[in-house]
């Protein structure tokens, strides 16, 4: 896609256009000083703590939407994933219902007239149309914020949100249509599988540092979700299953390659938007997802025509409050999950958040064991530890890339500030 929607790839990019304005011509003391605010060590760490409190917000919203979603899927008393996910879409729509409202009073009762005052002289006539002209060059030009970083307009928004409706969408849909066929721990760990697909395509676009390190952080988590999914998979559906329904086989085999399928998508939309806006100043996400709801809602109807007319999914209303009750709970759930998961994803990194996502798995296995009964044998739990150990080895490799991506930086100033000073002198 062409157009203004450049945005970077990592924060050293949302950095770059503060370090590439200096030259031997310019007063760029300011410029310089917006760097170094950008990346001295209070910045990016509280950056990167907010960030992780935003993803264990994400991981606890997400366990709990799951197993809401599971209490309609897995025993059918509501399997309908596509109208789920719709309504979940649909529910984007509500922190944009005040930011249009704010948009169009402030258009309507703020907005008066201007008058150019009469000329009286040629010299007058001049210096207005200079003026005019200043302020048209003035409007064109993207305005920056303190630290130097460009927010996307609202055109580029929707384009963004145009882009990444269908990727949100179906991640979400396989996420839930998989409940219906396997356990909430069992999807949990498959999703989790998203941190590979991460890894890989992530430092094949630049949003990600490749190191040997990393990549055995992934492969341990992965090591992790094998051990678990060999249980899944290999063992005694009923052995241990709680109130869970029974499943066969091929049921199992079904909602594990949903899962699988899902975490694909996820790892790609992650990579994406870190790669599309970059930093978080630049987007505000109640627009941004507010308008993939809004696109999803316009777009996506007629699917509801084609899986009731294929017998895929038959179209129902809820059965009763309850069931009316659950979806609307998880829509909001489902909100809050995905905007504090977004605003993760930029303030640490993709690799961080997906494998982060993986210790959705320990509360996975405590939620079905006092919700359901469901037990889980010692090598599930063992799987478990891997996989949240291997997220916080992978987070302390990331924090420790960043802090030497932001040296680099302030010694990229500093070497571009000495030729100013010997100029002077």
């Amino acid at each position: 896609m062409t157009g203004r929607v450049e945005v970077v790839s990592n924060d050293e990019d949302a950095r770059r256009p503060l370090l590439s304005r200096i030259s031997p011509g310019n007063s760029n003391d300011i410029d310089l000083d917006m760097a170094a605010n950008n990346t001295r060590p209070g910045h990016e760490k509280w950056r990167r703590v907010v960030g992780l409190l935003l993803l264990f917000t994400t991981v606890v919203l997400w366990t709990a939407s799951n197993f809401m979603a599971s209490t309609l899927f897995a025993d059918n008393t509501y399997s309908k994933p596509y109208l789920v996910t719709y309504v979940n879409t649909a529910c984007f729509l509500i922190p944009l219902f005040p930011i249009v409202v704010r948009r169009l009073y402030l258009s309507g009762s703020l907005k008066t007239p201007r008058y150019a005052p009469l000329s009286q002289e040629h010299d007058d006539d001049t210096n207005t149309q200079e003026h005019l002209d200043d302020a048209t060059s003035q409007k064109a030009a993207p305005t920056k914020d303190a630290h130097g970083i460009i927010p996307l307009s609202l055109g580029d928004t929707a384009r963004l949100s145009l882009e990444f409706c269908m990727l949100w969408f179906l991640a979400n849909y396989f996420v839930a249509a998989c409940l219906e066929h396997t356990t909430v721990a069992s999807s949990t760990i498959l999703t989790s599988t998203s941190s590979i697909f991460t890894l890989l395509l992530g430092c094949a676009v630049g949003v990600e540092i490749f190191t040997l390190r990393k990549l055995f952080g992934v492969l341990a988590s992965l090591l992790g979700v094998v051990l678990i999914s060999s249980v899944d998979l290999f063992g005694d559906n009923d052995d241990g299953r709680g109130l869970f329904p029974h499943k066969s086989a091929r049921q199992v085999a079904l909602g594990d390659a949903m899962a699988l399928l899902s975490a694909v998508l996820y790892g790609v939309y992650a990579v994406l938007m870190k790669k599309r806006i970059g930093d978080e100043r630049r987007i505000s996400m109640p627009v941004f997802f507010g308008l993939v709801g809004l696109f999803n809602l316009l777009l996506l109807w007629p699917g509801f025509l084609i899986l009731h007319y294929t017998g895929i999914e038959p179209f129902e209303l809820p059965p009763s409050s309850r069931v009316t009750t659950i979806i609307l709970v998880n829509s909001i759930s489902s909100l809050l999950s995905d905007i504090a998961w977004a605003y993760a994803v930029l303030l640490t990194s993709p690799i961080v958040v997906t494998v982060g996502l993986s210790t959705t798995i320990p509360l996975s296995l405590i939620g079905q064991l006092l919700i359901n009964n469901q037990t889980s044998p010692a090598i599930y739990w063992l799987g478990a530890c891997v996989v949240v150990l291997s997220f916080v080895f992978v987070n302390h490799e990331e924090a420790q890339d960043e802090a030497a991506q932001d040296q680099r930086i302030l010694d990229q100033a500093s070497s571009s500030r000495e030729p100013l000073h010997r100029e002077e002198a």
